[in-house]
């Protein structure tokens, strides 16, 4: 190879292109921000051109969605396959839905920062806002909503709670409080998850059975 010349750049097929890309955009949201970052620096951080990066995604807005849906889908994914069961009571699913939510996340750093920075960037971004709004809250209020109506008409749930509008969003809140917690205070100092969940399990439960 002449002297300064530098090697072809290796053609990946997209499954493995977009996890590279994905993971470059999420050091460079992490490192500067939403608002600070920008396709260069994504670019950079995958060893790519900068035109590669808008091939797989023709916005920073359309990058960092896809950022923040790998990092939820394993757990969304799971919540689904619960809900979806046959041969399990709605007490069953609905336990099982707790322990995924309260199980810390596979990828935890990489959610938390996510969070956060959805928390702070939400007010200048409203089209963030909107977006997790509808594909993440309203994706998780669906899911147990389903999962309330079930109990509702297998005669496990008092259909006088379970069927008020807001109670989705209500039995989701405190693990989104307990996920604030930590990630204010630290895996040391924040209520421990196990205590959380059956705290907050026996509340649902109080309320909710029959």
């Amino acid at each position: 190879m002449p002297e300064g010349t530098l090697p072809a750049r290796r053609r990946l097929p997209p499954a493995a292109r977009l996890p590279q890309l994905l993971d470059a955009a999420f050091e460079e949201f992490a490192a500067q921000g939403y608002a600070g970052a920008t396709m260069t620096g994504v670019a950079a951080r995958a060893g790519v051109a900068k035109g590669l990066v808008y091939h797989y995604f023709p916005t920073k807005e359309a990058l960092f969605r896809a950022v923040v849906q790998a990092a939820i889908e394993p757990a969304f994914a799971a919540a689904e396959r619960e809900v979806a069961a046959s041969g399990r009571s709605a007490t069953e699913m609905l336990r099982a839905l707790f322990d995924i939510a309260y199980a810390p996340p596979i990828a935890e750093d990489r959610q938390r920062l996510l969070f956060r920075m959805m928390l702070a960037e939400a007010e200048r971004f409203p089209e963030i806002s909107a977006w997790y709004e509808e594909t993440v809250l309203r994706r998780e209020s669906e899911i147990i909503g389903a999962l309330l109506r079930h109990g509702v008409r297998s005669g496990e749930f008092r259909p006088d709670i379970a069927e008020r509008e807001g109670m989705a969003e209500v039995l989701f809140g405190p693990v989104i409080a307990g996920e604030v917690w930590h990630m204010l205070m630290g895996e040391g100092r924040a209520p421990a998850r196990d205590l959380l969940r059956e705290a907050h399990w026996a509340m649902v439960m109080a309320a909710l059975r029959a």
